[in-house]
């Protein structure tokens, strides 16, 4: 069955704003180095910057993982459990925006950037031709009714 337009959009959406985050971390970097080292406490229950780095990396495996399935494999679980994970993550994100530990300034305004993109590729995977992907029903050849 051809990738349907909508399933290529949620492609080129939801990788955008994975490649978006990463370049996010990677520039936040040396203000979450500095929060780290400002709060020793964090330090001494092992929140140092090797968990942060390793809890970013299987953050990124576990949404590009949920992506294949999505998009190679027309998996139901997988959109679902990415429609869960986006609720959560988008609560948190409302949650902690007076948090002095959360992402401020411009790595804040991309974090917000970051969201909006992932929530339109979300919503990607509820359009019609979506849904007949996650289906398995092939679209109506346009060709019949001539």
């Amino acid at each position: 069955m051809i990738k349907p337009a909508s399933i290529i959009l949620f492609d080129r959406l939801f990788l955008g704003s994975l490649i978006l985050g990463v370049l996010n971390f990677l520039f936040a970097w040396s203000d979450v180095s500095e929060k780290l080292a400002s709060m020793p406490e964090f330090a001494a229950m092992g929140f140092g910057s090797g968990f942060i780095i390793g809890t970013f990396a299987v953050g990124m495996i576990i949404n590009l993982i949920i992506w294949y399935f999505i998009s190679a494999r027309a998996s139901k679980i997988a959109k679902w459990i990415l429609v869960v994970f986006f609720a959560i993550g988008l609560l948190s994100m409302l949650s902690n925006l007076n948090n002095p530990l959360g992402p401020q300034g411009i790595s804040l305004g991309v974090a917000i950037i970051i969201t909006v993109i992932q929530g339109a590729a979300v919503y990607m995977l509820f359009r019609p031709d979506a849904v007949a992907w996650f289906n398995r029903t092939p679209p109506v050849d346009p060709d019949t009714f001539r």
